[in-house]
């Protein structure tokens, strides 16, 4: 029998024909003939679909990964709406597909591969997030590539994509500020105490920890910005441009102003004062002052009773409230509690960028209260919040002109930050006086209108819109009491606070309150509870009791102040008794923060800030809302950029699938002149506690942290081994991949390299770091003998990057008394360049936003015999041709003649500017391919001279051509050259030999389209 035109496919089908059967692989219409029956069979089966499916996510914390671990760390989600596209090595479009709203895909791509997989269409605001993988053949589950990948003709899972919107990036465990009182004036008996503290995001423990020391840990805190530098303020906002914080004055009864900007007390600008500080100092380096906020309701000579009624009556009516930075630090928004406007500063300079109109004039309608609209008198503006391009402003009605509490409402307000229009409606409004319980025993909790006098009540609870956060599409409220800044905690006018925290959940700018403890079908609440909207509250651990699971002696204890980043599960609150629950007693008359999970309402971890003791004469304003604003400490959303060089093997400029990559190719980045120097850790590892006693393998060290690391596969959970016997196959391998673990660890492309890492060993011996150079040992430190438990240090060392091997060693195994013991061990490595991966892919990383810079190929070693780039030349730059991100699959390079600061000659060179911070871009590739040369002959010539000017006789010059032609040359008496009949159309690497002289640039790289005219050197 006789098959003709066979084509190989996957998928089998068999047929019978007569007494014969046949296999084959099945093409789209294939015919097969058999001479022994001499009949003619026709069959059509479609090729078998290969099967791509992956994840499209946000990545919060940038780190490429997808992170779903519960905790204190953001946790990803999905991403709704992203088009995945394959195409075949034809370019033709081989299946499209569009993500789920968990960001999954499977995408059935016809023909036959292999395939380019395009992520397209992300959502406005996104780009693509860091790499964790490569882009080839996918990953891991958790892992993510590029907009543009790879894979062969074959069922491929976890062709992942992380994208990050840069204004929602915060690193995992932040550090926050948060705003603390002290009683009196600021030059007074309590100058001296902190009032703005830093702690970190993972401080304190969990809610149900019965170890009351486990609340306030960290006890110590690294910014303490004192009373007499900044007085009273309440909002922060934090600039990750210039690592600077801002924080507003306020007005809070018996607790005075700092000095305004110019640095006096007790003058007409310090009600508007804002204090730009340095974390890393706690000093003031700039103060800016906010326009018309200038009454000083204070009792500057008693602030005990600090101006009576007028005090009482001056908290949310005078000085600075809410406060918010513009995503890109561009802007600075606070809201003027006095002439109720929203102003916009300058960030830098304090400069009025212009305000709102007055918030007074807006209509706030009351539907169910005593009349329709708010009376412009009650309205009482506060809350700022920058939120995805607009700003947000919260403000009550307080109904201080009807006293009555069907008028109390809540409003949010959307304004435009460059313009400062308001909206003409809320983008959200609620009723607000719902049932609340007990303040304080036999003391309701219930919302007030506000009172321009002091209240006899133990507990008179007055609402101010005070801090609005966005989670997930989602609204949360704080509202605090303004009783708790109108008194004292005792005392005449000692007063109970009670506060809150309440939710709207639904569609964006079409939020539903929460009711009985439930916000969008999420919840776990008790409800009927008579406490919240609708008769149950979903926040619903905003209360003290003072036994383990008691009742509860204050129903709600909330100060109003919310902290809410991006991808976590929980939004902080400042409260009063932030220990509940756990303990009998000594946790009364503190303030802190819980963090309360925004799907259960549970309250999960709390953070004790300071131990109260209540009563006349203390520091603290102990229950009396003893603390204001936060902020998190969030550094800019990193930059990466990069992606590919490849071989163009048909050199059309597109990244065809089975175009591989190319391995080993230097890439630079320039500023300008400058190459741009960088730090990467390729190797850090913190091990488990197991050491390696000498022949007998890895037993635990009790009660230490100290490893055995090994590269050699062997121990679990470690890369590199603590060399006993001294053999180079159990060290730590630089520049290769290890034995049993895939990473490489490389130094290529580094400038200097330093090795740092934490030791100890034992009483008899004392230990070396060495380094292998290639041919021997070399020690690069020398510990003495010492015992376990006093000799235990830290390390920081020099590492050559030449260096092939690292190991540490202290002498000969011979059991459990030669020991050495090493954790944390870090190569933290310096660099101008990038050197391509076994997948041709290279990155930049952390570049600085909104910057011109350059990518170039100029290490003309590449392009020399025996280099990667031998015998190429960049292929078509920017080709439009594909189907697909015509971007994320072309070449982007062109030559450029003698780029200031590359060596002399023509260079692949890639020119872009950055963009906001976050903004990453992983489309700058680089093809490579073999151009065809001109038939024409050209020529290349030039003189060699000494730095005198005197002509240099004997030089040997070397041309060698993309095609492998190697044309010698050699300098006259006048030390002139010349090269002839030089084909056209290729790049050339041109060097220099001289006896007795050297060159900065013995090498150079030049493209033969044209005659070269006078290419000299100049010897050193």
């Amino acid at each position: 029998m006789t098959i003709s035109n066979l084509l190989t496919y996957r998928r089998v089908a068999t047929i019978t024909v007569a007494a014969f059967t046949l296999v084959f692989f099945a093409a789209i219409s294939q015919t097969f003939r058999s001479s022994a029956q001499k009949q003619e069979v026709s069959v059509d089966l479609a090729p078998e679909a290969a099967t791509i499916t992956g994840r499209v996510f946000q990545d919060f914390n940038s780190n490429g990964l997808y992170d779903t671990a519960t905790g204190v760390n953001s946790i990803d989600v999905g991403v709704a709406g992203v088009t995945v596209s394959a195409y075949d090595p034809a370019g033709v479009a081989r299946g499209t597909t569009t993500t789920a709203a968990a960001g999954t895909y499977s995408l059935a791509a016809t023909g036959t591969g292999p395939y380019r997989i395009e992520f397209t269409t992300l959502p406005s605001g996104y780009s693509p997030s860091a790499r964790s993988t490569d882009s080839v053949l996918g990953g891991a589950a958790t892992d993510a590539g590029s907009t543009v990948q790879f894979v062969n003709n074959a069922n491929t899972t976890n062709v992942n994509l992380a994208l990050a919107r840069g204004e929602e990036y915060c690193q995992n465990n932040p550090t926050l500020v948060i705003s603390r009182y002290a009683q009196g004036a600021s030059n007074g008996t309590y100058a001296a105490n902190p009032v703005l503290y830093d702690f970190p995001y993972n401080a304190g423990t969990t809610y149900t920890d019965t170890t009351i020391a486990n609340y306030d840990n960290p006890t110590t805190h690294a910014l303490t910005t004192t009373q007499a530098t900044i007085g009273t303020v309440y909002s922060l906002a934090y600039n990750s441009s210039t690592n600077r914080i801002y924080a507003a004055s306020y007005f809070k009864k018996h607790s005075g102003f700092g000095p305004g900007a110019d640095g006096t007390l007790n003058t007409s600008d310090d009600p508007g004062a804002i204090y730009l500080i340095n974390p890393a100092t706690s000093a003031v380096t700039a103060t800016f002052t906010v326009p018309n906020a200038t009454t000083n309701n204070h009792d500057i000579l008693d602030y005990a009773s600090d101006n009576n009624d007028i005090g009482w009556d001056a908290v949310g009516k005078s000085g600075l409230g809410g406060m918010d930075i513009a995503d890109d630090n561009s802007r600075l928004f606070v809201m003027n509690m006095q002439d109720r406007r929203l102003y916009a500063l300058n960030p830098t300079t304090g400069a009025n960028l212009g305000s709102t109109v007055d918030l007074s004039t807006l209509t706030m309608a009351t539907p169910a209260g005593s009349a329709a609209n708010c009376a412009a008198g009650d309205k009482r503006p506060f809350a700022v919040s920058y939120y995805r391009s607009n700003v947000y402003v919260g403000a009550v009605c307080s109904a201080d002109s009807t006293n009555n509490a069907s008028d109390l409402y809540a409003y949010v307000f959307q304004v435009n930050p460059t313009t400062l229009a308001v909206t003409a409606t809320p983008t959200f409004s609620t009723q607000i006086n719902y049932g609340r319980g007990f303040a304080d025993p036999g003391q309701a909790a219930e919302w007030r209108p506000w009172e321009p006098t002091i209240q006899a009540n133990f507990a008179f609870p007055m609402p101010m819109l005070t801090d609005i956060e966005f989670e997930n599409g989602n609204l949360i409220l704080g509202l605090r009491d303004r009783t708790g800044d109108s008194a004292l905690d005792a005392g005449p006018d000692g007063k109970r606070t009670a506060g809150d925290t309440i939710r709207a959940c639904g569609t964006f700018g079409s939020w539903t309150l929460e009711s009985n403890g439930r916000c969008g079908g999420t919840g776990s609440a008790p409800q009927g509870t008579g406490q919240g909207p609708g008769n149950g509250e979903f926040y619903h651990n905003d209360d003290f009791c003072l036994t383990p699971n008691g009742a509860n002696y204050h129903d709600e204890v909330s100060w109003g102040s919310l902290m809410y980043l991006p991808g976590r599960q929980h939004v902080i609150t400042t409260l009063l008794d932030p220990i509940s629950r756990t303990i009998d007693a000594g946790a009364t008359f503190d303030g802190g923060v819980r963090f309360l999970n925004n799907t259960t309402g549970n309250a999960e971890r709390a953070y004790r800030i300071y131990n109260g003791l209540g009563g006349v004469g203390q520091p603290d304003f102990g229950k009396a809302n003893g603390l204001g604003g936060m902020s998190a400490m969030c550094s800019a959303a990193p930059i990466e950029i990069g992606n590919r060089v490849w071989r163009d093997t048909d050199n059309d400029g597109v990244q065809d699938p089975g175009e591989n990559g190319i391995a080993g190719v230097t890439m630079r980045l320039y500023q300008g002149a400058s190459p741009v120097n960088y730090t990467t850790t390729p190797y850090a590892d913190n091990f488990p506690g197991i050491a390696y006693n000498g022949s007998t393998g890895s037993t635990a060290w009790s009660g230490s942290p100290w490893a055995e690391i090994s590269d050699d596969g062997n121990v679990t959970g470690g890369d590199v081994r603590v060399v006993l016997d001294g053999t180079f196959s159990n060290a730590l391998r630089l520049n290769q991949a290890s034995n049993g673990a895939s990473r490489l660890i490389s130094l290529a492309g580094a400038s200097s390299a330093t090795l740092t890492y934490d030791y100890r060993r034992n009483a008899s011996q004392g230990a070396t770091a060495e380094y292998f150079n290639g041919t021997s040992w070399v020690v690069l430190a020398t510990y003495a003998a010492g015992t376990d438990a006093a000799y235990q240090a830290s390390g920081s060392i020099s590492l050559p990057v030449t260096a092939t091997a690292i190991r540490f060693m202290n002498g000969a195994a011979n059991g459990n008394n030669q020991r050495i013991f090493v954790d944390n061990v870090q190569i933290t490595k310096i660099s101008n360049a990038q050197i391509t991966d076994a997948n041709g892919e290279y990155y930049f990383t952390d570049l600085q936003p909104n910057t011109a810079y350059q990518v170039r190929v100029d290490d003309v070693t590449n392009f020399a015999s025996g280099g990667p780039l031998f015998g190429l030349s960049p292929t078509l730059k920017d080709s439009t041709s594909q189907l697909g991100n015509d971007d994320a699959s072309d070449s982007d390079a062109a030559y450029a003649s003698n780029p200031p600061g590359s060596p002399a000659g023509v260079h692949p060179v890639i020119s872009l500017t950055t963009g906001a911070a976050g903004t990453n871009d992983h489309t700058f590739d680089v093809g490579f391919g073999t151009l065809a040369p001109s038939a024409s002959g050209l020529s290349l010539d030039g003189r060699v001279t000494t730095a005198e000017g005197n002509g240099i006789r004997n030089v040997v010059l070397s041309l060698t051509l993309e095609d492998g032609t190697v044309m010698i040359a050699r300098t006259g008496a006048f030390g002139y050259y010349r090269f002839e009949e030089i084909p056209g159309g290729q790049t050339a690497v041109v060097s220099i030999t001289a006896k007795r002289y050297t060159f900065s640039n013995p090498v150079r790289l030049v493209q033969m389209t044209d005659n070269v005219i006078g290419m000299d050197w100049v010897a050193e």
